[in-house]
Formats: structure tokens, sequence, C-alpha cells
């Protein structure tokens, strides 16, 4: 633990050096008056306070930055933060109006699927600690992420591989046969990666789509900085020294979820990761103006699609099952959480039947693993509604649901205080499971609308 904290604080620091050859500190080598002007106690005593105190006002500047960033973030899903903008901004409180609409529409469908739906003991652990309907979505997520880590410690159970590990997170598409880019070749071994990307890149690649991608297994967060596209074997000779160094320090490395209020726990769960690597063939993108592809990070709460966002055309994009698309064009509507509706840019999202095949592909990758919440990541592109590809999954997101974030906490906290589904368990872990293991596939409901 402690060396993985260490590794935390020393990524990412600048490192600035000096050339002897030159000048230190401004000061000629080779000059006489620079070496008296080291000789004195006081001088070098006044040089190292001078360095200390720049070290500890950096110290404290990233420590003030990385606050600021953790509370706009917890303001950003709360109701004083959404609801606020609502009193003095026409167009969020319709936005907000139309997400409360919306969840008393799905609400007793998701209520109705719930009582068939079966929950893997793993997550409905989380259940006794909710207490209120009124609990904030980081709130329930900071339960999830301390269960897990008690039952790593305690139990040692290590489920939350489905989404921590992004090695076995593919591994568990790969067996329940989602349509996926093609994982190229999986290591658990630095020296077997060196060798391989080196001596048998072109092997490696040989027939497949660029840029590939370069993963590493035991880094999710994008702040890590896990993945380095590769556009053809000759960059990899090209840039090999750079490519060796990055291989070598993120294989060290080890998250640090400083962004969210439950960082203390998840990083005991990445923490406990061996590393890796992996290299994956794209998702390949169709020429053309405009909006061609869409990666949609869609929300299921008891085995229901609720909603999806994206960040095409604008950041922050909300896709819900009424077939609405709200976009956030300007920085003032994304700040107020003001939607305009259904642009041209994403027409063909809604007119090609690409959101039905999205909602049963997450449906089904969380029925699969048992979950009350997960967010399920597809791939889309136009005019190929039947190309879509799974691309990952959280069990922690921080994405920004914007109006949304009340009514999707909401479901998953009553789902719980009134214990809509059952549960099970089984010896199998959640990474392992497949339709035959999970009893959400035992019972066959209709599907309302």
């Amino acid at each position: 633990m402690a060396h993985a904290d260490i590794k935390r604080r020393h990524q990412g620091r600048a490192r600035r050096t000096f050339s002897a050859k030159s000048k230190t500190f401004g000061v000629q080598v080779g000059d006489t008056r620079g070496r008296s002007f080291f000789r004195s106690r006081r001088n070098i005593g006044l040089i190292l306070c001078v360095g200390l105190t720049l070290l500890g006002l950096g110290g404290f500047l990233e420590s003030g930055r990385r606050f600021f960033i953790r509370r706009i973030r917890i303001l950003g899903q709360s109701a004083i933060w959404t609801e606020g903008w609502t009193l003095i901004d026409s167009g969020s409180y319709k936005t907000w109006k139309r997400a409360q609409k919306y969840y008393n529409t799905q609400l007793p469908i998701i209520r109705a699927q719930a009582k068939n739906y079966s929950v893997n003991s793993y997550f409905a652990s989380v259940g006794p600690y909710i207490k209120t309907e009124k609990v904030g979505w980081y709130e329930i997520i900071g339960f999830r992420a301390k269960i897990m880590a008690s039952m790593l410690e305690e139990q040692h159970r290590d489920d939350f591989k489905v989404e921590k590990d992004k090695c076995v997170m593919m591994g568990f598409f790969q067996k329940n046969k989602f349509p996926m880019p093609k994982v190229l070749k999986v290591w658990r071994v630095k020296q077997d990666t060196i060798r391989d990307l080196k001596q048998d890149s072109h092997h490696l690649l040989e027939g497949t789509e660029y840029p590939v991608f370069l993963k590493c297994c035991h880094l999710t967060q994008g702040s890590s900085k896990s993945t380095i596209a590769i556009k053809s074997p000759a960059q990899i000779r090209r840039t090999w020294s750079t490519l060796l160094r990055w291989i070598n320090i993120k294989w060290d490395y080890r998250s640090d979820d400083w962004e969210r209020p439950w960082a203390k726990d998840m990083n005991k769960l990445t923490d406990s990761l061996l590393p890796g690597f992996l290299l994956q063939s794209p998702f390949i993108i169709p020429k053309g103006e405009g909006v061609q592809f869409m990666e949609l990070k869609v929300e299921v709460l008891y085995g229901r699609a609720y909603l999806a966002v994206a960040n095409e055309p604008y950041k922050g994009t909300i896709l819900t099952r009424d077939g609405v698309i709200e976009t956030y064009p300007t920085l003032y509507a994304q700040i107020t959480n003001s939607a305009t509706l259904n642009p041209p840019e994403t027409k063909w999202v809604q007119e090609e039947g690409h959101l039905l095949k999205v909602w049963e592909m997450a449906e089904r990758a969380a029925k699969i693993m048992g979950v009350d919440e997960v967010r399920i990541d597809v791939f889309i592109r136009r005019g190929d509604p039947n190309g879509l590809a799974i691309n990952e999954n959280s069990l922690s997101s921080g994405m920004g649901y914007r109006m949304h974030f009340k009514f999707l906490a909401q479901v998953w906290a009553e789902g719980h205080l009134k214990k809509w589904y059952k549960t099970y368990d089984n010896s199998i872990p959640v990474y392992q499971q497949t339709e035959q293991d999970s009893p959400n596939f035992k019972i066959q409901t209709a599907d309302p609308a």
C-alpha cells in the first residue's frame, strides 16, 4: 500500500533538469564568483529555504486544486446545483420538469420488471447502508466502494475486477459473446510485453485496422492516461524509447481516484490488481460530414436501461428511452443544464433504430452480472445499426447526468429500500458468470416499451 501511495504521489510531477555544461540557477559553473557564492553556508541555506518553500507551495496548490475539483464534482450532482438553476433560468426549469416527468413514467416500469430480477448478493450488500430515497448518487457509490473494499479484505472477494481490471472485463465480454473490437493480445508479464512489441509487432498487427490501442489492465480511471494509440509498426520502431518508458512507468503505477469522494476505498481495490497490458483493434468509424459515431454510456438499474450519456455532438448529451436527445451546445447551457432537444446532428440515431439495440445490449450485460446498477458503454456508427459494439462498464460512474442525477439515485435507492428484487449467491465471481449462471435468464417476461 505504501509503495502504491508513493507511486501515485510522484506521478505527473514535472521534472526540471539544468545542464551542468551551461548554468545552475543562473550561475556559470566555471565562474569563480559562482563557486564562492555556493561556499557560503548562508547562501546555501537561503537556496534550500527558497527551494523547500517552493516545493511546499506547489504541494499546497496541488492539494487545493484537487480539493476544488472534488467539491465541484460533488456540487454538480447535488439538488442545490441542479434545482437551484431552475429558479433563475427558464430553460433549466423546463429541462428539470422533463426529467421529473420522465422519471414518473419510468419508475413503474422498472419497479414491475424488478420483481422478476435477481441481484447478486455481492451487489445487494449495499442495501442496508441506504436509509432514505433522498440519498445522493455519489453517496450510494461511496457505500458500494466501502462494501467492496471490506469484502476484499474479509472474504477475499474480487468480483470488482469485472470493472477495475480492464483485461478481466474484456474476458467477461468475450466469454459472453458480446460484439466488441477484437483484443489482439493480453500480457501479464512486463518483459513479454516489451519483447512482443519490439520484436513481433508486424505479426501482432497483421490484418488489423489502425490505430490499435495499447491499454493498461490495472488502470481504468481517465486521469491515469492508461491508453496509447499505435498507428503502425513503424511508429513502434520510431518511438520505441518513449513507448518503453511509458510501459515501465505504467506497470508500476497504481490508480488514484482522487477526483471522487470514494477514492480511499476504491484505491484499496485497484492496489490489489496485478498489472498487465492489452492490445485492441479499433471500432471503425465511417467517413463523412457531421457526427458519424457516438459512445453511449448507458445507465442500467435493476436490469432496465434508464438513459444514456454521450459526449457527441456536445459534452454531456443525454438520450432517454422516449426517443428524446438532450444536448447542451453552449457553455452557459452546460452550466445551467438547459437542454436543446433533438438537434439535427443526431437525427440519424433516432431514425436508424440504434437505441433499441443499445438498450438491449446494456441490459443483457447487467442481467448476466446480476447487478443493481451499472453503466455499460456501447459504440454506435451512422448507417449501421447492427454494427454496435460494447466497450467498457463502470460500477462507479462519475459521468454527468445533469437533471437526471436526483431521479437516478431515487430509483436506485427505492429498489433497495422496498426490496423490489430477489437475491442470489453462488461461488462464481461476477466476472466469470454467463447467462447459464444468472437467474435473470431463467424467467421470461414481456419487456415494456
